[in-house]
Protein backbone atom coordinates (compact mmCIF):
# COMPACT_ATOMS: atom_id res chain seq x y z
CA UNK A 1 0.00 0.00 0.00
CA UNK A 2 1.08 3.59 -1.20
CA UNK A 3 0.73 6.97 1.66
CA UNK A 4 -2.24 7.66 -0.90
CA UNK A 5 -4.07 4.83 0.74
CA UNK A 6 -2.85 4.43 3.89
CA UNK A 7 -5.60 3.65 6.36
CA UNK A 8 -7.41 1.28 3.61
CA UNK A 9 -6.69 -1.99 2.24
CA UNK A 10 -6.84 -2.14 -1.45
CA UNK A 11 -7.25 -5.85 -1.89
CA UNK A 12 -5.68 -6.34 -5.49
CA UNK A 13 -2.91 -3.61 -5.15
CA UNK A 14 -1.56 -5.62 -2.16
CA UNK A 15 -1.78 -9.17 -3.61
CA UNK A 16 -0.12 -7.79 -6.81
CA UNK A 17 2.36 -6.12 -4.60
CA UNK A 18 3.27 -9.06 -2.80
CA UNK A 19 3.47 -11.23 -6.03
CA UNK A 20 5.52 -7.96 -7.73
CA UNK A 21 7.90 -8.37 -4.22
CA UNK A 22 8.50 -12.75 -5.34
CA UNK A 23 9.28 -11.69 -9.03
CA UNK A 24 11.75 -9.01 -7.92
CA UNK A 25 13.32 -11.25 -5.28
CA UNK A 26 13.04 -15.00 -5.69
CA UNK A 27 16.86 -15.11 -7.14
CA UNK A 28 17.75 -13.98 -3.79
CA UNK A 29 15.81 -16.09 -1.34
CA UNK A 30 16.90 -19.22 -3.55
CA UNK A 31 19.70 -20.32 -1.16
CA UNK A 32 17.63 -19.36 1.66
CA UNK A 33 14.84 -21.68 -0.07
CA UNK A 34 17.13 -24.40 -0.84
CA UNK A 35 18.05 -24.81 3.20
CA UNK A 36 14.33 -24.58 4.14
CA UNK A 37 14.16 -27.70 1.73
CA UNK A 38 16.73 -29.85 2.72
CA UNK A 39 15.99 -29.26 6.34
CA UNK A 40 12.86 -29.99 5.98
CA UNK A 41 12.39 -33.06 4.34
CA UNK A 42 15.95 -34.60 5.65
CA UNK A 43 14.63 -34.13 9.34
CA UNK A 44 11.55 -36.43 8.95
CA UNK A 45 13.67 -38.75 7.20
CA UNK A 46 16.61 -39.56 9.14
CA UNK A 47 14.10 -39.95 11.91
CA UNK A 48 11.50 -42.43 9.76
CA UNK A 49 14.94 -44.46 8.88
CA UNK A 50 16.27 -44.34 12.91
CA UNK A 51 12.40 -45.82 13.86
CA UNK A 52 12.88 -49.70 15.11
CA UNK A 53 10.97 -51.86 12.84
CA UNK A 54 9.13 -53.16 15.98
CA UNK A 55 8.58 -49.76 17.77
CA UNK A 56 5.74 -50.29 20.16
CA UNK A 57 2.08 -48.34 19.97
CA UNK A 58 2.37 -44.99 21.48
CA UNK A 59 -0.21 -42.78 23.23
CA UNK A 60 -1.14 -39.77 21.51
CA UNK A 61 0.58 -37.81 24.05
CA UNK A 62 3.89 -39.89 23.09
CA UNK A 63 3.02 -39.05 18.71
CA UNK A 64 2.37 -35.68 19.79
CA UNK A 65 5.98 -35.05 21.24
CA UNK A 66 7.33 -36.94 18.97
CA UNK A 67 6.46 -34.84 16.06
CA UNK A 68 7.00 -31.90 17.51
CA UNK A 69 10.86 -33.43 17.90
CA UNK A 70 11.17 -34.19 14.57
CA UNK A 71 9.42 -31.56 13.06
CA UNK A 72 11.38 -28.77 15.55
CA UNK A 73 14.26 -28.40 12.82
CA UNK A 74 11.60 -27.48 10.45
CA UNK A 75 9.49 -25.24 12.20
CA UNK A 76 12.83 -23.46 13.30
CA UNK A 77 14.63 -22.75 9.76
CA UNK A 78 10.95 -21.80 8.40
CA UNK A 79 11.08 -18.90 11.69
CA UNK A 80 14.10 -17.63 10.32
CA UNK A 81 13.22 -17.80 6.42
CA UNK A 82 9.90 -15.49 7.63
CA UNK A 83 12.29 -13.07 9.59
CA UNK A 84 14.63 -12.60 6.33
CA UNK A 85 11.89 -12.17 3.74
CA UNK A 86 9.86 -9.67 6.06
CA UNK A 87 13.76 -7.97 6.76
CA UNK A 88 13.47 -7.41 3.81
CA UNK A 89 9.71 -6.30 2.67
CA UNK A 90 9.97 -3.81 5.78
CA UNK A 91 13.57 -2.69 6.27
CA UNK A 92 14.78 -3.66 2.73
CA UNK A 93 17.75 -5.92 4.97
CA UNK A 94 19.16 -8.81 3.34
CA UNK A 95 21.90 -10.41 5.88
CA UNK A 96 24.87 -12.22 4.20
CA UNK A 97 24.37 -14.46 0.96
CA UNK A 98 21.14 -16.82 2.33
CA UNK A 99 19.55 -14.07 4.47
CA UNK A 100 19.55 -16.30 7.35
CA UNK A 101 20.36 -15.62 10.71
CA UNK A 102 19.79 -15.59 14.25
CA UNK A 103 19.18 -12.60 16.54
CA UNK A 104 16.97 -10.48 17.49
CA UNK A 105 14.38 -10.25 14.95
CA UNK A 106 14.15 -14.03 15.51
CA UNK A 107 13.80 -14.24 19.34
CA UNK A 108 11.41 -11.35 18.28
CA UNK A 109 9.11 -14.07 15.91
CA UNK A 110 9.42 -16.68 18.52
CA UNK A 111 8.25 -14.41 20.93
CA UNK A 112 5.06 -14.23 18.62
CA UNK A 113 5.04 -17.97 17.70
CA UNK A 114 4.46 -18.75 21.21
CA UNK A 115 2.17 -15.44 22.56
CA UNK A 116 -0.04 -17.10 19.40
CA UNK A 117 0.38 -20.76 20.79
CA UNK A 118 -1.34 -19.22 24.27
CA UNK A 119 -3.88 -17.68 22.30
CA UNK A 120 -4.36 -20.52 19.77
CA UNK A 121 -4.51 -23.64 21.79
CA UNK A 122 -7.06 -22.76 24.42
CA UNK A 123 -9.39 -22.50 21.46
CA UNK A 124 -8.37 -26.44 19.95
CA UNK A 125 -8.48 -27.25 23.33
CA UNK A 126 -12.01 -26.23 23.54
CA UNK A 127 -13.01 -27.94 19.97
CA UNK A 128 -10.92 -31.04 20.97
CA UNK A 129 -12.99 -31.57 24.51
CA UNK A 130 -16.65 -30.81 22.75
CA UNK A 131 -15.94 -33.30 20.48
CA UNK A 132 -14.02 -35.67 22.72
CA UNK A 133 -17.28 -35.19 25.09
CA UNK A 134 -19.85 -35.17 22.76
CA UNK A 135 -18.46 -37.43 19.43
CA UNK A 136 -15.16 -39.22 20.21
CA UNK A 137 -16.25 -40.85 23.39
CA UNK A 138 -19.17 -42.42 21.59
CA UNK A 139 -18.12 -43.80 18.54
CA UNK A 140 -14.68 -44.95 18.67
CA UNK A 141 -13.50 -47.53 21.81
CA UNK A 142 -9.79 -47.31 20.77
CA UNK A 143 -7.70 -44.56 19.48
CA UNK A 144 -6.62 -47.21 16.10
CA UNK A 145 -10.54 -47.26 15.62
CA UNK A 146 -10.87 -43.37 15.98
CA UNK A 147 -8.16 -43.01 13.33
CA UNK A 148 -9.76 -45.30 10.90
CA UNK A 149 -13.10 -43.16 11.47
CA UNK A 150 -10.36 -40.06 10.51
CA UNK A 151 -9.31 -41.62 7.54
CA UNK A 152 -12.86 -42.18 5.99
CA UNK A 153 -14.76 -39.09 6.17
CA UNK A 154 -18.28 -41.11 5.09
CA UNK A 155 -17.73 -43.60 7.88
CA UNK A 156 -17.34 -40.70 10.37
CA UNK A 157 -20.22 -38.53 9.26
CA UNK A 158 -22.46 -41.78 9.59
CA UNK A 159 -21.13 -42.78 13.29
CA UNK A 160 -21.83 -39.14 14.51
CA UNK A 161 -25.10 -39.05 13.24
CA UNK A 162 -25.71 -42.30 14.79
CA UNK A 163 -24.48 -41.52 18.40
CA UNK A 164 -26.34 -38.04 18.41
CA UNK A 165 -28.43 -37.90 15.74
CA UNK A 166 -29.18 -35.62 12.91
CA UNK A 167 -30.17 -32.84 15.41
CA UNK A 168 -27.08 -33.09 17.46
CA UNK A 169 -24.85 -33.33 14.25
CA UNK A 170 -26.45 -30.26 12.81
CA UNK A 171 -25.68 -28.20 15.53
CA UNK A 172 -21.94 -30.14 15.94
CA UNK A 173 -21.40 -28.67 12.68
CA UNK A 174 -22.92 -25.39 13.39
CA UNK A 175 -20.31 -24.93 16.29
CA UNK A 176 -17.00 -25.90 14.38
CA UNK A 177 -18.32 -23.40 11.52
CA UNK A 178 -18.84 -21.14 14.18
CA UNK A 179 -15.28 -21.99 15.66
CA UNK A 180 -13.69 -21.71 12.36
CA UNK A 181 -15.07 -18.62 11.93
CA UNK A 182 -13.47 -17.26 15.34
CA UNK A 183 -10.31 -18.50 13.91
CA UNK A 184 -10.55 -16.82 10.46
CA UNK A 185 -10.83 -13.60 11.68
CA UNK A 186 -8.33 -13.60 14.63
CA UNK A 187 -5.85 -14.66 11.87
CA UNK A 188 -6.98 -11.79 9.67
CA UNK A 189 -6.43 -8.89 12.76
CA UNK A 190 -3.40 -10.63 14.01
CA UNK A 191 -2.02 -11.37 10.13
CA UNK A 192 0.58 -8.31 10.31
CA UNK A 193 2.04 -8.66 14.19
CA UNK A 194 5.18 -10.70 12.79
CA UNK A 195 5.74 -7.44 10.02
CA UNK A 196 5.09 -5.35 13.05
CA UNK A 197 7.65 -6.70 15.50
CA UNK A 198 10.03 -6.66 12.53
CA UNK A 199 9.42 -3.23 11.86
CA UNK A 200 9.23 -1.62 15.10
CA UNK A 201 11.81 -3.94 16.52
CA UNK A 202 10.20 -5.22 19.41
CA UNK A 203 7.49 -7.41 20.04
CA UNK A 204 3.91 -6.02 19.03
CA UNK A 205 1.06 -8.13 19.21
CA UNK A 206 -2.46 -6.56 20.64
CA UNK A 207 -1.55 -2.99 19.35
CA UNK A 208 -2.27 -3.63 15.87
CA UNK A 209 -5.26 -5.04 16.50
CA UNK A 210 -7.25 -1.75 15.97
CA UNK A 211 -5.50 -1.51 12.71
CA UNK A 212 -7.49 -3.17 11.24
CA UNK A 213 -10.59 -3.02 12.47
CA UNK A 214 -12.30 -1.17 9.85
CA UNK A 215 -10.95 -4.03 7.33
CA UNK A 216 -11.49 -7.48 8.37
CA UNK A 217 -13.11 -8.36 4.89
CA UNK A 218 -10.92 -6.88 2.84
CA UNK A 219 -7.79 -8.07 5.00
CA UNK A 220 -9.03 -11.60 4.18
CA UNK A 221 -10.46 -10.79 0.73
CA UNK A 222 -6.36 -10.08 0.19
CA UNK A 223 -5.39 -13.58 1.93
CA UNK A 224 -7.29 -15.47 0.23
CA UNK A 225 -6.52 -14.01 -3.43
CA UNK A 226 -2.86 -14.40 -2.12
CA UNK A 227 -2.87 -18.12 -0.45
CA UNK A 228 -5.27 -19.51 -3.56
CA UNK A 229 -2.59 -19.38 -6.42
CA UNK A 230 0.18 -20.23 -3.89
CA UNK A 231 -2.53 -23.44 -3.07
CA UNK A 232 -2.70 -24.13 -6.96
CA UNK A 233 0.96 -23.89 -7.86
CA UNK A 234 1.93 -26.53 -5.11
CA UNK A 235 -0.58 -28.47 -5.94
CA UNK A 236 0.66 -28.82 -9.35
CA UNK A 237 4.22 -29.27 -8.39
CA UNK A 238 2.79 -31.71 -6.15
CA UNK A 239 1.66 -33.96 -8.72
CA UNK A 240 4.34 -33.43 -10.52
CA UNK A 241 6.18 -34.79 -8.19
CA UNK A 242 4.38 -38.02 -7.89
CA UNK A 243 4.08 -38.24 -11.44
CA UNK A 244 8.34 -38.26 -11.27
CA UNK A 245 8.04 -40.83 -8.50
CA UNK A 246 5.63 -43.08 -10.48
CA UNK A 247 7.64 -42.65 -13.63
CA UNK A 248 10.75 -44.38 -12.25
CA UNK A 249 11.12 -48.33 -11.96
CA UNK A 250 9.98 -50.41 -8.97
CA UNK A 251 13.20 -51.04 -8.18
CA UNK A 252 14.87 -47.33 -8.44
CA UNK A 253 12.05 -45.93 -5.73
CA UNK A 254 14.29 -45.57 -2.53
CA UNK A 255 14.92 -43.50 -0.03
CA UNK A 256 16.69 -41.47 -1.88
CA UNK A 257 14.87 -40.49 -5.10
CA UNK A 258 12.47 -40.11 -2.75
CA UNK A 259 13.62 -37.54 -0.13
CA UNK A 260 15.21 -35.90 -3.54
CA UNK A 261 11.82 -35.62 -5.39
CA UNK A 262 9.95 -33.91 -2.11
CA UNK A 263 13.02 -31.66 -1.37
CA UNK A 264 12.37 -30.29 -5.19
CA UNK A 265 8.79 -29.86 -4.23
CA UNK A 266 9.44 -28.39 -0.98
CA UNK A 267 11.77 -25.87 -1.97
CA UNK A 268 9.48 -24.67 -4.73
CA UNK A 269 6.86 -24.27 -1.72
CA UNK A 270 9.37 -22.20 0.35
CA UNK A 271 9.30 -19.84 -3.04
CA UNK A 272 5.74 -19.78 -3.13
CA UNK A 273 5.16 -18.77 0.41
CA UNK A 274 6.76 -15.81 0.13
CA UNK A 275 3.82 -13.66 -1.41
CA UNK A 276 2.27 -15.01 1.53
CA UNK A 277 4.87 -13.31 4.25
CA UNK A 278 4.95 -10.24 2.37
CA UNK A 279 1.15 -9.41 2.29
CA UNK A 280 1.28 -9.28 6.21
CA UNK A 281 4.50 -6.37 5.80
CA UNK A 282 2.37 -4.78 3.38
CA UNK A 283 -0.57 -4.74 5.61
CA UNK A 284 1.73 -3.16 8.07
CA UNK A 285 3.00 -0.58 6.56
CA UNK A 286 0.26 0.42 5.02
CA UNK A 287 -2.13 0.55 7.81
CA UNK A 288 0.56 1.36 10.71
CA UNK A 289 -0.68 4.89 12.21
CA UNK A 290 1.20 7.57 11.99
CA UNK A 291 3.23 8.57 14.93
CA UNK A 292 2.98 4.97 16.25
CA UNK A 293 4.74 4.16 19.54
CA UNK A 294 5.14 0.74 20.00
CA UNK A 295 4.65 -0.18 24.45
Amino acid sequence: MTDSTAGKVPVLACVREAWQFLIANWRLFLPAAAIVAVVSQASPMLALLGAPADQPQQSVMQNIIGDFLTYMPAMIVSLLYSAAILRKAVRNEFNGRTGLAFGADEVRLLGVALAMACLFIPLVSLVVIVLSITVFSKIATSQAALEALLADPDAMNEAIVAAVGEGGAAALSLFIMFMFAVFIVLAARLYMVNAASIGERRIVMFQTWSWSSRNVLRLLGAMILTVLPVMLIDSVIDNVGVSLLLALPEDARGVMPVLLIRTLVTFVGALTTIPVVVLGAIFYKGLRPPGFVPK
